[in-house]
């Protein structure tokens, strides 16, 4: 009940604000008719205004003595423009005007006095009043903020206010007495259904004189008995299903007729929607589909009655998708043979019902020259009822046939009877279209499909060829569906054989029909369509020699992969592929056709994805003979490949742009199988002759990866040279693998020693050394040989070589080490296994800094990127890796005792803080990275920075000679350690602000005076907590009298004094 309600409030709530709309509309209309009077207003009160200005200059002028005469060069005054025809004066202005008349004679006998003549004052240009409805945001500045404050605060607040309460109000009082009340659900519905009877009257009643209202109340109160019907019916059981149904068709019938008569198309689509869903609203589970498709019979009549009155478009439509769709839906769940005769009748009705309700909207829609055909309708019905034919008649000897022959046959029966009726040209040409289209259908339904596509494919290629040669466009349009159906009748075939039934079909024959009828298509648009569309001509010849090649290599392929098997398979494939382009490449030739090429490059693509997907990528599962898997395939692919590219390249030179563009790709397909297909399965077959058994290789994979990125880089320097010696720039692109290899090789290497704390083998060392070796080679052989790196790439590589090797001296030097420790586990810290590799790499960042000054081998060419960037970045990292250090170690060298700055830790640091300087100096004057702000702060940064490891320093005294554990709780639970920072604190404040003080330096007291701050919070915070301690009294005292003498010794630096105003020039 309580859903019925909320249902019911909601269509009055929709109504009520369609109403409201219909009211706003009229009130902005009247808002702008008052807009349009105001403006004519205030032109009529500026047109007194100027005639006020016009009787007030003669009146001052007739005041004053005319002089005797004028200069001969005072020009006349100009005649003012007359002004546009005023309208009628109102009497107060003339009674104005006649006074002012009056005045001026009694003025002339005025005294002697000269009076010099006062020009008449030009009318000034008085501002045009504000419009009472301008926007206060063009009036003014700040008007957009008045505006929002006037709309939030003041306005009609109560009435606003009100409305949402009593919003709410209502919807309080809704909620209970849906709750509370205790009426019977039949008079509750009866209640609803007579509130929606009176407002269907009441719509009714204003059709007239306020249709944009009328409709949509109509509509929903039409949508509430609906629902209150079906409510009835399924929610509370109260009608049976026959009597609901009964209601919702009148309902529906009677909104059909509302919209009819008041030629409503919208009206009309809702009733039809209504009524369609009847049956899926009431259904009882019955499976009557008698009684289902009668009542949309009955619908699809009324439809077929409107289409005669009216040209509704969507109302066909719909009803033509709710009816073949719930028919579907109705066959795939519930239809067996035995329904065969009552569906098929059924199914003959509406189709003919479709097609005539499209000829009576095409009668309608004639006469006014647009649209007069349905295509929906006209193209939708046949398709969608075949569809529903094939599965009625497929359990039937020939009964698509048969189907397909009947509905050719209808469809040219109509198209020769609209043939000659004025208006129905367009429709008669589309039923005859469809008449040929199923005429042709039904050959293969009646016959073999390989006979089919044959057939198809010899007659689209001779309707093809004579409508080129006739300059029939539909001609050899129609003979383009035609191969297309061949091509469909035979991949059809195709999905139906299984592999005996395939090898003794003799598919190649077939393929080979196919291509050969594709391949004189391809001529026949290429030779005789240049008079036609020659630009969709050369896209079609394109096309049909692609699908010529399609139909030859799959009908080879296809006997290859019946009767072959394994590498032999493999090597045929790709045999066949390279047959295949080398005929494509002698065509080319013959007919300097750049289409063929593209093909080749296709074709030699497509083995190679078939090689590629076929090939082994498990390092290990390649076979102990070389040419026993993928090797040779690849190798005649990627030696073809090359080939065509250096071919192509060659032929480019002479300026055509289309064979360098194809030669390119041929170089990449080749140089992808050279790395992936070639190289991959000679590591493999290397890596055996190495190792022997991989399974007792405990480092074999580690050993397959350094042997492939070995052989990258022995045949990257080769293309290079060979690029060289060959004059062909675009080779040299293939060594770029080796700095790749280099790159991955030593991120793979990083990891390993950085975060599984894993010392490669020798021979992954060797491969990193052959990555480097060949990427030094290359940065010097590309610039010799004229090719230019683009900064950004040189400096990647720069960083790559250089950033490596550095990154790998710490963790190889620290597990050395550490390995060498565990012999002396009990005399020696293993410390030392952080120190020593950390000293090694700041010992060469101090020689790259070194030959950075000096502008040499490794930094040149580009020693500024090192300056800038690199050496910064390595000191910065040095420093990050100290701070860390001096935060979790104590600083224990075992077997040498800790002496404050003395210890590795502290000396480490010392190394850092001289590296960073050093890196700090080789930037020019000026041209450090860094804001403008940070620049300036940088040395209270380093200060610091300094500060703090001085403070651990410390730390790390009291840790060794008074015992104190060097850990954060302990340091915070030690009373001693907690007196001694704020002494040292308070005293370095003390003497910061001294300073400060003497030098007048503000910002210098006020880090000083923070740092007290700090020393006065902690012991608040810290030290108070140091219950009956000597240490808590030593802090407070220390501290006090500290901060005593910083009051007296270190006062507020005073302002500085104004400069003395320098005098002016000139002054007494």
């Amino acid at each position: 009940m309580f859903g019925m309600t909320s249902l019911t409030i909601l269509a009055l709530l929709v109504t009520a604000f369609v109403l409201v709309l219909q009211h706003r509309r009229k009130v902005a209309d009247l808002e702008l008719l008052t807009a349009r009077l105001r403006k004519e207003v205030d032109a009529i009160q500026q047109r007194l205004r100027a005639l006020e200005g016009q009787a007030d200059a003669p009146a001052g002028t007739s005041a004053v003595p005319i002089a005797p005469a004028a200069p001969a060069s005072v020009a006349p005054v100009a005649a003012p423009a007359p002004l546009p025809t005023p309208a009628p004066v109102p009497q107060a202005a003339a009674i104005k005007v006649a006074e002012v008349a009056k005045v001026a004679p009694a003025a002339a006998p005025a005294p002697a006095a000269p009076v010099p003549p006062k020009p008449a004052p030009p009318v000034p240009a008085r501002p045009a009043p504000a419009v009472p409805n301008t926007p206060s945001w063009i009036a003014h500045p700040d008007g957009l903020v008045a505006k929002a404050k006037n709309w939030l605060f003041t306005g009609n607040l109560v009435a606003k206010l009100g409305l949402l309460i009593l919003f709410l109000g209502v919807s309080f009082l809704l909620k209970y007495v849906s709750a509370q009340v205790t009426l019977p659900i039949e008079l509750r519905l009866a209640g609803i259904v007579l509130a929606d009877i009176a407002l269907l009257a009441w719509a009714w009643r204003i059709r007239l004189s306020r249709p944009g209202i009328s409709l949509p109340l109509q509509g929903t109160a039409l949508a509430i008995l609906m629902l209150v019907t079906f409510g009835a019916f399924r929610l509370y059981e109260l009608i049976p299903a026959g009597l609901a149904f009964a209601v919702l068709f009148v309902l529906t019938a009677f909104t059909c007729l509302l919209a009819v008569l008041q030629n409503a198309v919208w009206l009309a689509v809702f009733g039809i929607v209504g009524g369609f869903a009847v049956p899926l609203l009431v259904s009882t589970g019955s499976g009557n589909h008698i009684g289902l498709f009668s009542y949309y019979a009955l619908l699809n009549a009324g439809v077929f009655a409107i289409a005669l009155k009216r040209a509704w478009r969507v109302l066909n439509v719909l009803s033509f998708g709710f009816t073949f769709v719930v028919a579907t839906t109705w066959g795939l769940l519930r239809y067996t043979p035995e329904h065969y005769l009552s569906t098929q009748l059924f199914l003959i009705l509406f189709v003919l019902f479709y097609i005539g309700i499209a000829i009576a909207y095409c009668a309608r829609q004639a006469p006014r020259l647009k649209h007069y055909v349905d295509g929906t309708l006209v193209f939708g019905t046949p398709l969608a009822a075949m569809g529903l034919q094939y599965g009625l008649v497929r359990h039937f000897d020939f009964g698509l046939a048969f189907s397909a022959l009947l509905a050719g046959l209808t469809y040219t029966g109509l198209a020769v009877t609209l043939w000659r009726r004025n208006g129905f040209k367009l429709l008669a040409e589309a039923f005859l279209a469809l008449g040929v289209v199923f005429g042709t259908l039904a050959i293969p339904f009646a016959l073999d499909g390989r006979w089919t596509s044959a057939a198809w494919a010899l007659e689209g290629a001779g309707i093809v060829w004579v409508g080129l040669r006739q300059r029939q466009t539909l001609a050899w349009a129609f003979g383009l569906l035609v191969q297309a159906g061949a091509w469909i009748s035979f991949l059809f075939i195709l999905q139906g054989l299984d592999a005996a039934r395939a090898m003794q079909a003799n598919l190649w024959l077939g393929c080979l029909l196919l291509a050969a009828a594709a391949l004189v298509m391809a001529f026949n648009f290429r030779r005789h369509g240049s008079h036609l569309h020659p630009e969709f001509m050369r896209s079609l010849s394109v096309l049909f020699l692609t699908a010529a090649t399609v139909w030859l290599l799959g009908g080879v392929w296809n006997e290859i992969l019946l009767r072959t098997d394994a590498a032999t398979q493999l090597n045929l494939l790709t045999v066949s592929a390279l047959a295949v382009a080398a005929l494509l490449a002698a065509l080319a030739q013959r007919e300097q056709w750049h289409a063929p090429r593209a093909l080749l490059l296709a074709v030699q693509v497509l083995a190679g994805m078939i090689l590629l997907s076929r090939a082994s990528w498990a390092w290990d599962q390649h076979p102990a003979s070389l040419f026993d898997g993928s090797f040779l395939s690849a190798l005649l692919l990627g030696t073809a490949a090359f080939a065509s590219a250096r071919f192509l390249a060659l032929r480019a030179r002479g300026g055509d742009e289309l064979l360098a563009l194809v030669a390119r790709p041929l170089l990449v397909w080749s140089g992808l199988l050279w790395f992936a297909a070639i190289l991959v399965p000679f590591t493999s077959w290397l890596l055996r002759l190495i190792d022997g058994d991989l399974g007792l290789q405990p480092h074999a994979g580690e050993h397959w990866l350094a042997l492939y990125l070995i052989a990258v880089c022995v045949t990257t320097p080769a293309f290079a040279i060979l690029a060289r010696r060959l004059d062909w720039p675009q080779l040299r692109w293939l060594s770029v693998a080796a700095w790749l290899g280099l790159g991955l090789w030593s991120a793979h290497m990083l990891l390993a020693l950085y975060l599984r704390d894993y010392l490669p083998t020798g021979l992954s060392w060797l491969a990193l050394a052959s990555a480097l070796a060949a990427g030094e080679y290359l940065l010097r052989a590309w610039p010799q040989a004229g090719w230019q790196l683009d900064v950004r790439a040189l400096r990647l590589l720069h960083t790559l070589r250089t950033a490596a090797p550095w990154l790998m001296l710490w963790p190889v030097g620290a597990i050395q080490v550490s390995a060498w420790l565990a012999q002396h586990e009990d005399s020696v810290s293993p410390a030392w296994a952080r120190y020593l590799p950390a000293w090694a790499m700041m010992l060469a960042l101090a020689l790259l800094i070194r030959r950075c000054r000096a502008n040499a081998w490794p930094v040149a060419p580009i020693a500024d990127w090192y300056q800038r960037y690199l050496i910064p970045l390595a000191a910065a990292w040095s420093l990050l890796l100290i701070a860390a250090w001096n935060i979790f170690d104590n600083g224990a060298m075992a077997p040498l005792p800790y002496l404050p700055l003395l210890n590795p830790l502290d000396l480490s640091t010392g190394f850092a803080v001289l590296l960073a300087i050093a890196s700090y100096r080789l930037f020019p004057a000026g041209q450090i990275p860094l804001p403008a702000v940070w620049q300036t702060r940088l040395p209270v940064v380093a200060v610091c920075l300094l500060y703090a490891w001085f403070n651990l320093m410390l730390l790390r005294t009291v840790s060794h000679y008074l015992g104190v554990p060097y850990t954060f709780d302990a340091m915070l639970a030690s009373q001693f350690v907690q007196a001694m920072l704020s002494l040292v604190w308070s005293i370095t404040a003390l003497l910061l602000m001294r300073h400060a003080a003497r030098q007048q330096r503000r910002q210098q007291w006020s880090l000083g005076a923070v740092l007290l701050g700090l020393v006065v919070l902690k012991l608040f915070l810290i030290d108070l907590s140091n219950v009956g301690g000597i240490e808590r009294i030593v802090s407070f005292v220390g501290v006090g009298l500290l901060m005593v003498l910083i009051g007296y010794l270190a006062p507020f630096p005073k302002a500085a004094a104004p400069a003395p105003a320098e005098p002016q020039q000139g002054a007494a």
